[in-house]
């Protein structure tokens, strides 16, 4: 699967459910996608995806977004 869609469908699952448990493995993918896609520009982020990379760091803080 491409990496944009699997962001996606991260967000997407996040969206349908607010109780979903993230990976650690989807976590380090959905960090370093992001990490490639704002490297450019930070501010065109939604604010879901901000709040999951956030939800990320809380739950695996040796990840280091």
């Amino acid at each position: 699967m491409h990496s944009t869609n699997q962001i996606q469908a991260l967000v997407d699952q996040v969206e349908q459910n607010p109780e979903y448990k993230i990976s650690e493995q989807e976590a380090k993918g959905f960090l370093s996608e992001m990490k490639r896609i704002t490297k450019e520009d930070k501010t065109n982020m939604p604010p879901l995806v901000v709040i999951i990379m956030a939800y990320i760091n809380m739950l695996f803080p040796e990840l280091d977004a």
